[in-house]
C-alpha cells in the first residue's frame, strides 16, 4: 500500500509542473506523505478549504507536538531537487494561542545531522527553512509567520527568523483560511545566491535572495517536513489545534486555488 501512494506522487500537469505530491484529506489519515509521526493528534474534519475534508492536527496542554510528517525525496525515489515549491492552506482554531512561538511546515535538507532542535549547520551538514510562529507584532491576538531557518551564515546555536512582513500580509487572524506558498532555491555552493519566497492568499509577503545554505553540492532538498511543534522549550499552555488543507509541492508554483 506505502509503495502504491508513493507511485501516485508525481504528476506531470498539463503546463509542465511536475508535483511530487498533491494532499487533500479526503480519504483520511492514508496521506502520501513518506513518514508520519503522532498520529494520535491527527485527525480530518469537515469544513475543508475545497468543500471536502481537512487534516485537524491537535497540540495538547503542556506538550510540544503536533505531528511530523515528511515527503522526503529518496523514500519516494526521486532525486533531490535544487529549489522546491510547497502549497498549504492554513486556519487555526479559535483557541489558538502562538505564545512564545513555534514551527510549522517547511523546507529543509537536515539529513539527520543538523540544522534543528540547535544543531547549527557549516555548509556541508544540513540547512533548513521551516515556517515559524510567534505572537504577531502588528494585530493583538494574531498570529505571525516567518521562515525559521538554519543556514551558513548563521551566527549562534539556533536559526534566524525572517519574517513575513511586506504589507504586514504574514500576521494571520484565527478560524479563517490562508493559501500559504513557499519556495526554496538553493545557493551556488559558497556563494550567497539561495532564495526564500513567500506568498500569502497569492501576494508576496517575504522575499530574500542572499543566502547561503550549502557550501557543497551534496546539500540539497532532502524533503518536505510538515512538523507542527509548540516551542522551543515551552511547551503549548493549553489544547488547541491547527486545520490544513490543500498541500502542494511541485517544481513550479502552483497559486491558490479559484
Amino acid at each position: 500500500m506505502i509503495a502504491l501512494l508513493i507511485l501516485l506522487t508525481t504528476v506531470a500537469l498539463g503546463d509542465g509542473t511536475r508535483t511530487y505530491l498533491a494532499e487533500s484529506f479526503d480519504c483520511g489519515l492514508e496521506t502520501r506523505f513518506t513518514s508520519m509521526s503522532h498520529k494520535g493528534n491527527l485527525e480530518t474534519v469537515g469544513g475543508g478549504v475545497d468543500r471536502g475534508t481537512a487534516l485537524r492536527v491537535h497540540v495538547r496542554g503542556d506538550t510540544h507536538y503536533g505531528t511530523s510528517m515528511a515527503y522526503r525525496f529518496q523514500d519516494a525515489e526521486h532525486e533531490e531537487p535544487e529549489e522546491l515549491y510547497a502549497r498549504y492552506y492554513v486556519k487555526f482554531g479559535d483557541t489558538w494561542d502562538p505564545g512564545r512561538g513555534g514551527k510549522l511546515p517547511g523546507i529543509s535538507g537536515t539529513y539527520r545531522r543538523a540544522g534543528w532542535g540547535g544543531r547549527s549547520v557549516d555548509g556541508t551538514d544540513g540547512w533548513s527553512a521551516r515556517m515559524g510562529f510567534q505572537r504577531s507584532r502588528v494585530r493583538e491576538g494574531e498570529t505571525q509567520v516567518f521562515y525559521y531557518t538554519y543556514h551558513a551564515d548563521m551566527t549562534g546555536q539556533y536559526g534566524n527568523n525572517f519574517h513575513w512582513d511586506i504589507e504586514d500580509r504574514g500576521s494571520l487572524a484565527n478560524c479563517q483560511w490562508y493559501c500559504v506558498e513557499t519556495y526554496v532555491k538553493m545557493n551556488t555552493p559558497k556563494k550567497n545566491d539561495g532564495v526564500l519566497r513567500g506568498w500569502i492568499d497569492g501576494q508576496p509577503a517575504m522575499e530574500k535572495t542572499d543566502l547561503r545554505f550549502r557550501d557543497v553540492d551534496s546539500l540539497k532538498v532532502e524533503q518536505f517536513w510538515f512538523n507542527i511543534y509548540y516551542g522551543g522549550k515551552w511547551a503549548s499552555p493549553a489544547d488547541m489545534h491547527i486545520d490544513f488543507d490543500a498541500v502542494v509541492i511541485a517544481d513550479q508554483r502552483v497559486g491558490c486555488l479559484e
